[in-house]
């Protein structure tokens, strides 16, 4: 390799690179390229400048031969090149470079309407075309309209005429740069959604890129697999170049195999290796296979020999990604860029693990901007960013990337935006993940996800030619194992069934870019019969399995039975997801949603004559099992049901069950009290949690707190925390991270919940614990009390019994041991209908204070408030399930607090399990007091963001008058929950046994809707009219009913009870008082309360226009 001076002055055409290469690489190799498989000609500095002046010479030679009207002159004139990337025409390119000619490469592989679109748009001149492609360019110069006029040139064989060493006739004048008419190369787009484009690029910004990106890596001799009409492929003939480093192609009369590029690897000596991940899937599976003669694993210990391995032009899969640099050493360097600028980003330079994660180039940085596209998961990772141009406009490039959850300036590319398919009932589902992984499997040539706008994907794989003569079904059942992993790794909603794959044969011809990739929307389109046919045969099954009970008569009690299992296993698809659907199986628990609820409720309407009646809206909510929803379908046909006492009778049946606890283990004779705190948080990512994970981690009191987050692994449960806290705009220290233990646990799981977790631990948490604040509860208010049964109760019985076994609470007066402090936080919805109505017990016994508050939620004169007590079930009868289960919940706690008592031979005992419990009823929670971050999908929220839709917003106008709501900042409350939980009261101190608490965490300062809330939003600028609230229901009822431009249509049930009738806010009384005495007495921050005013508006109103600004506009 020749030497380069230290500093060179960057080259402004690739005539100066190819004059400065002649004198600092004369007899070194620049390029390579094979004369047979395995025979390399390798050509100096010297010899490229020759043979691209002989080059240069012959085709202006020809060009001059040309009429005015097609004769190219200047960078002003564009020559196109079409044909293979041989030799011959990297030669050309570089001549008509050194012409001073614009050039645009054309992929020999377009339809003839993308050759015409082309050569139009960018008024070409002249083409240089080689084998068929003269053929196809003489047919489109025949057949285009009078408009298109080019001269065809066929491309001359420079390095395999006569006399490829001849000297030129005479030297060839140096090519000036005009800063007026930069000279260019003009790629074209792929043509993925539609036409391809044309991409202009000015030649002397890429030359300066390519020596910029150079200098960043290393200057190997590198083999490449790529086109010149690729722009990857272009640049790195121009990195090499600029470089001075050796370039080796593959032959483009060969196809590109694996065995193709292990020889040229051998052949060359080549350091590193250029191409795109289609060719990586060749190697992986050459390699798992043992081709080349290298053995199994042999292919990936020769990559791994080589100094890099560059891949572009799309997304490598994750998979092979780790299995090429975990699991060989591979140096793999993923760079992302785009065709109309180039990279723009290269991989983490933090650790080789890291390499699908990408970082800005330095002089790329300044031009990139990620914006927030869609809603985030609980997780963060539901949504992606945009990358944008902001150099000259805005170029949105519909790629969507994930932020990395603690490393600054760190992304991973998740797909793209037109990649998404939007199921009927507005779910997105992410195709890539289930093709990558079907595409892994040597049977498949090509896999493309369909379903938009149905209730179920399907997808359409053409065989490869290892499969050739193979049926579709034995297909199928060999790329079942590929298929079933990909499952594993999307939501239940986006899975493809076994059934809903289409097989075409091997052979089949598909649409695809040049890079391999599949062009989805021609794809799709090609197949689009076979998928219509597949619809088509669903539905029929469907309704012949919907009208069975119809056919052959009434339906006994056993075929009711049977068709609530089929209907309810057929919509969960769980035959295909290989789960076992039993009698008392909960449906939410097998992931059942709302959709999918109605679905099975209508096929039952169907299947089952029940002599007249109906059933209720929420009847599967309401009897989510089998035999729940059996046995209620029964009673409806014999005209025996009673909703509201079967809800009572559950939840005294809950109370039996949940009220009943093991003996715990006495502490240890030797427990010694810790010096800190150990605190045990669930719900650590929701809104509320992570809002007192971060009052929690600045204490010096505290040392660990052990966070049991929903996560496969630990890594997992830590990446979501760290995700949730940037959501909410918290930065702990890193003193104050390393506190937290994040542990995977899914309570809610009968097999991933506390039993399931490793002894280490269990006895680490029973060992360090001090306190535990439970804020993980399912929030769905159309669920009913008995879905909340394994997904809720069950895991905080389990929570209290381990909470029973910690070993170091702590000590009160004299040394005594404490028991340990388990806080529930509850909600308000426990009580909201207590009224009037006697408690039950009164569990706060302190005095109250001396001076009780006066604010702006005292009650009124007849008016009594919610007392800090439990109260009967009549506070929740005719409430939501959501609520009962707090209270049966609240019940639990009591029933913890009571000492224990001596067990019977069973083991199980009336008796408690001697805890201080503390219950902490909140109210509703609004966005923080700091950046207003609230959830945009919350009924508030939603309410407010159909200003955007129909342009008006409810104005209370019932009996009732203004409507009065009282609305908590979330940091304002996780604070409170914090500072009751760490309260001294008197009798914890002071006595060993357990007590219960029961204290309210709400806002004594109500925010009125017409008179503040309405004014403070227009205040902040957005512009509505506000109507009487049952025409504002009439208006949304009329209005935009597309669920993702208009959310608010998502809870039109929710608004017709609320606003549909005459009293205000849905004609219940205003919201009730809730007494805080002693919650303020210990709980500074909620003394006074905190005024939601037009600042606080503000920032809610500014944070929400933030989430949906990509989906309404700026």
């Amino acid at each position: 390799m020749g030497s380069l001076p230290h500093a060179e002055q960057p080259c402004l055409t690739l005539d100066e690179v190819i004059r400065r290469r002649a004198e600092t690489h004369a007899g070194q190799t620049l390029l390579s390229y094979p004369a047979t498989d395995s025979d390399f000609v390798h050509y100096t500095g010297a010899d490229l400048d020759r043979l691209t002046r002989l080059a240069a010479h012959h085709y202006a030679e020809a060009f001059a031969q040309l009429d005015e009207e097609t004769r190219p002159n200047g960078p002003s004139s564009t020559v196109a090149l079409v044909g293979v990337s041989s030799l011959d025409y990297y030669i050309t390119f570089l001549a008509l470079q050194r012409l001073g000619l614009s050039t645009m490469f054309i992929s020999p592989r377009l339809a003839d309407q993308g050759f015409t679109h082309l050569l139009t748009s960018t008024h070409c001149t002249a083409v240089i075309a080689s084998g068929p492609s003269q053929a196809d360019m003489s047919r489109i110069r025949s057949l285009s309209s009078p408009s298109l006029t080019f001269a065809l040139i066929p491309l001359h064989p420079i390095t395999t005429s006569p006399s490829p060493s001849a000297l030129p006739p005479k030297p060839l004048p140096p090519c000036i740069p005009d800063p007026a008419h930069p000279q260019r190369f003009i790629i074209h787009s792929g043509g993925t959604t539609g036409l391809p484009k044309p991409v202009p690029l000015v030649a002397r910004s890429w030359l300066a890129q390519a020596a910029a990106i150079a200098a960043r890596m290393p200057r190997a001799a590198t083999l490449s697999t790529l086109p010149l009409f690729h722009s990857f492929g272009l640049a790195t003939l121009l990195r090499c170049l600029a470089a001075g480093s050796p370039l080796a192609l593959l032959s483009a009369a060969r196809p590109v195999t694996a065995g193709a590029v292990l020889d040229a690897l051998d052949a060359t000596d080549a350091g590193a290796l250029v191409t795109v991940p289609y060719v990586l899937k060749f190697l992986g599976e050459a390699n798992d296979e043992g081709e080349g003669g290298k053995g199994a694993g042999g292919v990936f210990e020769r990559l791994a020999r080589l100094q890099q391995v560059v891949a572009a032009g799309s997304a490598v899969p994750d998979a092979l990604g780790d299995a090429l640099v975990v699991g060989a050493g591979v140096r793999l360097f993923h760079l992302y860029g785009l065709t109309e600028c180039g990279a723009l980003m290269e991989p983490s330079r933090v650790a080789p693990e890291l390499w699908n994660w990408v970082t800005p180039l330095p002089d790329a940085a300044p031009f990139l901007e990620f914006e927030r596209v869609g809603e985030e998961g609980e997780d963060g990772e539901g949504g992606g960013n945009v990358l944008s141009d902001d150099a000259s406009g805005r170029y949105a490039t519909k790629d969507l990337f994930r932020r990395h959850p603690s490393l600054p300036n760190h992304w991973k590319f998740a797909a793209r935006l037109d990649d998404i398919v939007v199921l009927v009932n507005g779910e997105k589902a992410d195709p890539v993940p289930l093709e990558v992984a079907v595409t892994k499997s040597p049977l498949v040539a090509a896999a493309v996800v369909f379903g938009a706008g149905r209730d179920a994907l399907g997808m359409v794989i053409v065989a490869s030619e290892r499969a050739a003569g193979w049926s579709g079904d034995e297909v199928v059942r060999g790329i079942l194992p590929d298929l079933q992993r990909g499952n594993q790794g999307v939501p239940a909603y986006a899975r493809v069934a076994e059934e809903a794959v289409l097989v075409m044969a091997a052979g089949t011809k598909w649409p695809c870019t040049d890079k391999g990739t599949v062009v989805r929307k021609a794809f799709l389109r090609q197949f689009e019969g076979e998928i219509e046919a597949f619809y088509a045969r669903r539905e029929e099954a469907r309704s012949g399995a919907e009208g069975e009970g119809d056919e052959v008569g009434p339906l006994d009690d056993a075929g009711v039975r049977d068709l609530v299992r089929r209907t309810v296993r057929g919509e969960l698809r769980l035959a295909e997801r290989g789960v076992a659907l039993a009698d008392d199986s909960d449906f939410f628990a097998l992931g059942m949603d709302s959709l999918q609820a109605t679905n099975v409720r209508s096929r039952l309407l169907k299947g089952v004559s029940l002599g007249g009646r109906g059933l209720a809206t929420n009847v599967v909510f309401d009897h989510p099992s089998v035999e729940l929803l059996t046995t209620h379908l029964l009673e409806v046909r014999a005209g025996q049901e009673n909703e509201q006492q079967s809800a009572h009778d559950l939840a005294m049946r809950l109370l039996e069950k949940y009220t009943t606890f093991d003996q715990p283990p006495p502490a240890p004779s030797t427990a010694t009290p810790p010096e800190q705190e150990s605190v045990l948080l669930t719900g650590a990512t929701g809104a509320l949690g992570i809002h007192i994970l971060s009052t929690l981690l600045p204490n010096p009191a505290i040392r660990t707190i052990h966070c049991l987050v929903r996560a496969s692994d630990a890594s997992t449960a830590l990446s979501r925390i760290t995700a949730a806290l940037s959501r909410s705009h918290i930065h702990p220290t890193p003193s104050q991270l390393s506190k937290i233990a994040a542990i995977p646990c899914d309570l809610s799981s009968p097999d991933g919940g506390l039993a399931s977790l490793p002894s280490t631990t269990l006895a680490a948490i029973t060992a360090t614990t001090t306190r535990v604040i439970h804020a993980a509860w399912s929030v769905d208010f159309n669920r009913s009390l008995r879905s909340f049964d394994a997904a809720c109760l069950a895991p905080m019985h389990a929570l209290l019994a381990l909470t029973a076994a910690t070993a170091a609470a702590g000590s009160g007066k004299g040394g005594r041991t404490r028991p340990p402090v388990f806080v529930f936080v509850s909600s308000i919805a426990a009580a909201l209908r207590a009224g009037n109505a006697s408690s039950t017990s009164t569990p706060s016994s302190s005095p109250p204070p001396s001076s009780p508050s006066t604010s702006s939620s005292s009650p009124t004169p007849g008016e009594n408030p919610i007392l800090e007590s439990l109260h009967p079930w009549t506070a929740v009868a005719d409430g939501m399930g959501y609520g009962q289960s707090k209270w049966v919940a609240e019940q639990m706690c009591v029933a913890a607090a009571l000492p224990p008592a001596p067990p019977p031979s069973t083991g199980r005992t009336r008796g408690g399990l001697g805890l201080h419990t503390r219950i902490l009823r909140v109210g509703q929670l609004c966005g923080d007091t700091r950046h207003g971050v609230w959830n945009p999908s919350e009924a508030v929220p939603a309410t407010v963001r159909a200003a955007l839709s129909i342009g008006a917003l409810p104005f209370v106008d019932g009996d009732g008058g203004d409507e009065e709501l009282s609305w908590l900042p979330v940091d304002v409350a996780a604070s409170a929950v914090v500072e009751l939980a760490f309260a001294e009261t008197e009798t914890e101190t002071e006595e060993e046994k357990g007590e219960c608490k029961v204290w309210h965490v709400e806002n004594e300062q109500r925010v009125r809707w017409n008179a503040e809330f309405l004014p403070a939003l227009r205040k902040a600028g957005l512009v509505f009219d506000a109507v009487p609230q049952r025409e504002w229901v009439g208006r949304l009822e009329r209005g935009e009913q597309d669920g993702e431009r208009n959310p608010a249509v998502k809870l039109l049930e929710f608004f017709r009870k609320r606003y549909g009738g005459d009293g205000g806010g849905g004609g219940e009384k205003a919201h009730p008082v809730f007494d805080m005495t002693q919650a303020k007495r210990f709980a500074p921050s909620l003394r006074g309360g905190t005024v939601v005013d037009e600042e606080l508006v503000g920032k809610f109103l500014r944070f929400w226009m933030g989430e949906w600004s990509d989906s309404v506009g700026k």
